[in-house]
């Protein structure tokens, strides 16, 4: 069930679509999650400040039902940054990727919660 929404000042246009494949991929090889589980959510065109700037930025949020501390969270951030640089040329000092443990009671999916 991890979710990763993605918010950023850039316009659709310059979104491509192989970003969210791309992260779709590399989460599920990396919290150990089927694809299938796997939401990815990138919205564009947002009114966003970063430092006082509206050069190009992003805030992220990277959920899931464990997988989700310390130790795993720095294995993330590079691998994130990365994937959202080559596409999207966001430096990764204008972005902010904030991780959430979820618990399962706290999830619905398919008409019940993952508890």
């Amino acid at each position: 069930m991890p979710t990763f929404v993605l918010n950023t000042n850039l316009s659709r246009s310059n979104i491509p679509d192989v970003l969210g494949e791309e992260l779709t991929s590399l989460l599920s090889k990396e919290l150990g999650k089927p694809q299938e589980y796997i939401a990815v959510h990138i919205v564009p065109d947002q009114i966003m400040h970063f430092g006082g700037s509206t050069e190009p930025c992003a805030l992220a949020t990277l959920s899931s039902i464990g997988k989700i501390g310390g130790k795993q969270n720095k294995q993330y951030t590079p691998l994130l940054f990365d994937l959202v640089n080559k596409h999207l040329h966001i430096s990764p000092k204008r972005m902010y990727i904030v991780f959430q443990n979820l618990d399962a009671c706290d999830v619905g999916w398919n008409k019940t919660t993952f508890a």
